[in-house]
């Protein structure tokens, strides 16, 4: 099979995309005027517009990459992450989303210190950045730099990395949240059509027919459910660990999480959240089944993560790899825009501001862009250093697996149950962190022999169990001193009642999309 070459109409697809997306981070600098426009777009984003950014800032590059590599490698069990995703934000949409609008808070951070205190607030912002500078836009500009090192290797890993961060941090530092929003949505529109394009051609290999080509994998490669004992992703790790993951990821992650809290109102919330879960479903089709699909047409390709750029150099026309990989490079973007954003938004916000109450608007504006340069270096300088590590998606988990249990459950049990204390969410920090590092240390030096998401969901179990002894044990009859405003838990949230036509009621909406996700589970059960 040859390999196809790029054109010069490749190369004007490309560079046209790159120029629509600087003129538009262009015009929509031009309307930033306060803190409040750069961080959170002025709280003026419609549900399509949040569906789209969550959809397009989560497939990243790390995810194109990793999800056709470990779906070549192991079949379509890895897809577990994108619909438990859809369950996920359901839950969202319903039982955290008027958390968050009800106490109007512009970082997800901000909401602990309403529920427990300050220093809670800073530990997990600082937690948080962190983590958005290793993973997230580290593994988006290594993935991405990989790609395009394939089609230019001239330009080399780190060259591509910076590149890509440059741009990327440019139209983010002008332009903030609305930047990173309506790029999104360019860029989601790009990712589709470049994905499908993938997906065409791959079964075009199969005569295009869906039957062929599935009966062209082995049944274990189509199921969802895995043995307990399989390697790759067994079932009790997606019950326990995906969900667990899922729930840090999309409800408590300020990179995902700030489009929610830009929205217009919380109808516009939920139904942003909506909406991202229903494309969450399209990952499968667009995304694991050409990965699984190419293992016939290319058997034996040592490294998983070079499936994706394999399908592109082989089955695409000259003339139309420009598109995708334009879709590409706008999954890298629209990923490191949106860290960025998030990471220079808890920054200010949490670090700055507070210690400085009398910045003025413009003046927390000059923050935000600054440190959004800061960070794009940082993490540039990490991601070469992801070369280390046994693929991109396997990265990304591992990390997560020892850095999230405590803070997912002193959120679970902080929107649920009135009587964690700060105390006690402090104690389940320390020590459910301590925990996580001996976990990792074992972990590494193969005394677990323990699949990674199983281990995560025992992780957070124990942290639970933790959270629960700490708040009986240590402060039996503590606690949390909230104040009027702060509606910060169920018991204590009020919401107006809003009449909704039926096919706009979330409630109804949630059921049609939980539905939907648990037919296509069922199917490939």
């Amino acid at each position: 099979m040859d390999v196809r070459g790029i054109t010069n109409v490749d190369y004007g697809i490309i560079i046209g995309y790159f120029s629509l997306v600087l003129i538009m981070g262009y015009v929509l600098a031009r309307r930033i005027k306060t803190g409040d426009d750069l961080f959170l777009a002025g709280n003026r984003l419609g549900w399509a517009a949040i569906g789209f950014s969550l959809f397009a800032s989560n497939i990243s590059s790390a995810s194109i990459i990793g999800l056709t590599g470990q779906a070549y490698a192991s079949g379509i069990s890895i897809a577990n992450y994108e619909w438990m995703a859809t369950f996920i934000l359901v839950f969202i949409a319903i039982w955290v989303c008027p958390l968050y609008l009800k106490n109007r808070i512009s970082t997800v951070p901000q909401y602990l210190e309403l529920r427990y205190d300050g220093f809670i607030r800073r530990y997990y912002s600082g937690l948080t950045i962190f983590l958005m500078m290793v993973v997230d836009i580290a593994a988006s500009l290594f993935a991405g730099a990989l790609v395009i090192n394939v089609f230019f290797p001239e330009i080399g890993i780190v060259r591509a990395c910076y590149f890509i961060a440059l741009i990327s941090g440019i139209y983010t530092a002008a332009g903030g949240l609305a930047a990173v929003v309506y790029t999104d949505i360019l860029q989601s529109i790009i990712l589709i059509l470049g994905s499908s394009i993938i997906l065409y051609a791959i079964l075009g290999q199969h005569h295009f027919s869906w039957s062929e080509a599935i009966h062209s994998v082995s049944p274990e490669n189509l199921s969802f459910i895995r043995p307990l004992n399989d390697p790759e992703l067994p079932w009790l790790g997606t019950l326990i660990g995906v969900s667990a993951l899922g729930f840090y990821y999309w409800g408590t992650n300020q990179y995902v999480v700030q489009r929610i809290l830009g929205a217009k109102n919380l109808s516009h919330a939920r139904w942003g959240a909506l909406f991202g879960g229903l494309l969450k479903l399209s990952t499968l089709f667009l995304l694991v089944f050409p990965g699984v699909f190419a293992l016939k047409i290319f058997p034996g390709l040592e490294n998983p993560d070079m499936v994706f750029p394999t399908m592109v150099m082989h089955l695409i026309p000259p003339g139309v790899v420009g598109l995708v990989l334009a879709g590409l490079i706008a999954a890298i973007m629209s990923s490191v825009d949106s860290a960025l954003n998030a990471s220079a938004t808890l920054i200010v916000l949490d670090f700055i501001r507070p210690k400085n109450p009398g910045l003025s608007q413009r003046q927390l504006a000059l923050y935000g862009r600054i440190a959004t340069i800061a960070i794009m270096f940082v993490a540039g300088f990490w991601a070469p250093a992801i070369t280390h590590f046994q693929g991109i998606f396997i990265y990304l988990q591992l990390v997560l697996t020892f850095a999230v249990p405590p803070v997912v459950v002193i959120f679970l049990l902080g929107f649920f149950w009135e009587k964690g204390s700060p105390k006690t969410a402090r104690h389940t920090l320390f020590f459910g962190h301590g925990l996580c590092l001996l976990s990792m240390i074992l972990y590494t030096q193969g005394v677990f022999r323990i699949h990674f998401t199983i281990l995560a969901g025992l992780l957070a179990i124990l942290c639970l169990i933790m959270y629960v002894s700490f708040e009986y044990v240590f402060t039996p009859s503590s606690a949390p001193t909230l104040s009027d405003q702060a509606q910060v838990t169920w018991k204590t949230l009020t919401l107006p009642k809003v009449t909704y036509k039926w096919f706009e009621n979330p409630f109804f909406l949630s059921f049609l999309i939980t539905a939907l996700a648990t037919s296509i589970v069922l199917i490939y059960w």
